[in-house]
């Protein structure tokens, strides 16, 4: 209910003062980090809440941390017996996977913030560090069976008391990670990030008074609510199902795949959101706590829904999410934890695809749906010291009614992130980008053909190398709609054309030399209708921007197209006679 005492107008610029606080949280926390994983490919979520832990504000960045900053805050409030523990200065960190975080490597730092002697809410960032300690370099791995492989496992500690830092705890970090210096400088930004958070949460309650703002973010997150379940009402009532899966669980390449069952119900503005039958907890590292689920529950009901609103905690209020006891996304202690994005991803597609078939032109066909990780560690030889360098891949993504896909964009959970530059990663660490392109014929076909991949060709320039990949969605390609053919999958190449020409989709500490080169193939989107309702003249067009082959203009699309000296010719003639024999056939 809308209050009295606050109109609109003063409302909405009360909301909009705490998005611009978050955002300028967010740039702060990049521009004062160490780690390009953090500084370009933007790893990390900040954001306000109150002192109920429902977010107020939370500036764009990676969607699949929609959840879990609330988790953080109301996790640290139990484990130190309540609000009235915190003291003004006070700050805490954590990365527990089972108790609101994602991998361990995701680090939440949680500041209190005060007006007088009461607590009006709290200031949060979330950011990924280069390492946590664990068995490998960089603190991600395939093969890991326990969490405590895996590296430090923080909860609710204290790393400064009443603005005092907590020298122990900085000296335990110190000393438990590699790159160190890295590490710490991220925790700076972070903690800095969070500092600015506080200092504007106060500005504006000093400015329109502490009432008028609890005012304003009632009448905000109410209408926030409203939108959504406006939105809710309008997809029609009833259960809605889809299965995909995984292809492993990393620690067995050959072993099993993995199974998503997602099933949706609506009735009136509420949705439910169901994960049972999916697979169970694994022995592998492919598992993630209840709140990275809701999360990425989260992201999809997001896009399906008020995907231009800005968010706050009234966006998930008609939304319910059902996860059974030992399931892969609700895993419990000692359950590794580090590839806890792969299944989520698969996931939010999944959920997606459940209402393909009946919301038609509205929901896109799939997409490449995987980061596609890398990580190398090695002694670098220019400085003598240890390097990690961790990147991820783009791809593309699903055709829509009307619209072709969108080629090398990231994975739909991770929002603005981005790939590490080529300039940078050369100057940075002993690599050489070989080869930087879209993946040729690797978009699904359709009337509206899917979006490319990319080709990317890291070549190593010292040795030895530890290198580790994380490539899923392989074996279940990005999924068409309405006779649209599906993308092309996911891959990763080693010395790809020599002799020793190898796949590497899931290794760990694997050897590379120098002059290896690893090629990175990211998938394409899927297509959307018939292929052979495609405009030739289109088809002609993507022949000669090097989307589509001559080749597979003729196998996919019915479309003659020759090339003569450097010119491409459409063969209308040639064409239409392909086509009506193929409609023959069928």
């Amino acid at each position: 209910m809308t209050s009295p005492s606050i109109d609109l107008i003063t409302s909405e610029i009360i909301r909009h003062l705490f998005i611009s606080a978050a955002e300028e949280m967010k740039i702060n926390l990049a521009r004062s980090s160490y780690n390009p994983v953090v500084f370009e490919m933007y790893d990390f979520a900040v954001g306000i809440f109150d002192a109920e832990a429902n977010m107020i504000a939370q500036a764009p960045g990676l969607p699949v941390f929609l959840g879990t900053l609330r988790e953080n805050v109301k996790v640290i409030t139990e484990d130190i017996g309540g609000l009235d523990r915190f003291k003004p200065g006070d700050l805490y960190m954590t990365n527990d996977p089972y108790a609101g975080g994602t991998h361990l490597l995701d680090v939440t730092c949680v500041v209190p913030v005060f007006y007088g002697d009461e607590i009006l809410g709290f200031s949060v960032a979330k950011t990924h560090w280069l390492d946590v300690g664990g068995k490998d370099a960089g603190s991600y791995s395939n093969d890991t069976r326990n969490i405590h492989q895996e590296g430090l496992r923080l909860r609710s500690v204290k790393l400064y008391d009443a603005g005092i830092p907590v020298k122990s705890m900085f000296d335990m970090i110190k000393y438990n990670v590699r790159v160190s210096e890295s590490v710490l400088g991220d925790l700076r930004a972070q903690i800095a990030a969070c500092r600015t958070g506080e200092k504007r949460f106060k500005a504006i309650v000093e400015k329109y008074g502490k009432q008028l703002v609890l005012d304003a973010k009632t009448q905000f997150m109410n209408h926030a609510e409203k939108m959504a379940r406006l939105a809710v009402e309008r997809i029609p009532n009833g259960t809605y199902r889809a299965e995909g899966w995984l292809d492993n669980d990393s620690l067995h390449p050959r072993g099993k795949h993995l199974p998503i069952r997602v099933e949706v119900t609506v009735a009136g503005s509420e949705m439910v959101v169901d994960l049972t039958g999916s697979q169970e907890q694994n022995e592998g590292p492919i598992n993630c706590g209840l709140a990275a689920t809701i999360s990425a529950v989260r992201v999809g009901f997001k896009c399906l829904t008020t995907p231009w609103v800005p968010i706050n905690e009234g966006s998930f209020r008609p939304l319910k999410v059902v996860v059974p006891e030992n399931s892969m996304y609700n895993a419990k202690y000692p359950a590794p934890c580090c590839q806890f994005g792969r299944h989520l991803l698969s996931m939010i597609d999944t959920f997606l695809k459940a209402f393909a078939s009946k919301l038609i032109g509205k929901i896109p066909a799939g997409h490449y749906c995987d980061l596609g990780i890398l990580s190398m560690s090695g002694l670098d030889p220019r400085s003598g010291l240890e390097f990690i360098h961790v990147d991820s891949s783009s791809g593309g993504w699903g055709a829509c009614e009307g619209i072709d896909g969108e080629s090398c964009l990231i994975a739909i959970q991770d929002g603005d992130s981005k790939n590490v530059p080529t300039e940078l990663m050369e100057r940075r660490y002993p690599l050489r980008i070989a080869q930087f392109c879209l993946r040729e014929d690797s978009s699904g076909a359709g009337k509206y053909r899917g979006g490319l991949g990319h080709i990317r060709d890291f070549e190593i320039l010292t040795g030895p190398v530890k290198l580790l990949t994380s490539v899923e969605r392989h074996g279940y390609r990005p999924w068409g709609i309405a006779g649209g053919s599906d993308g092309l999958s996911n891959n990763a190449i080693l010395n790809p054309g020599r002799r020793e020409e190898r796949e590497v989709r899931k290794v760990t500490n694997f050897a590379l030399k120098m002059g290896d080169i690893l090629s990175m193939r990211s998938g394409g989107g899927g297509g959307y209708g018939l292929p052979c309702e495609r405009d030739p003249l289109r088809v002609l067009e993507d022949v000669v921007d090097g989307y589509v082959s001559i080749e597979n203009a003729r196998a996919e699309y019915s479309c003659v197209i020759r090339k003569k000296r450097r010119r491409y010719i459409f063969d209308s003639v040639a064409t239409k006679a392909l086509r009506l024999r193929k409609n023959r056939r069928e």
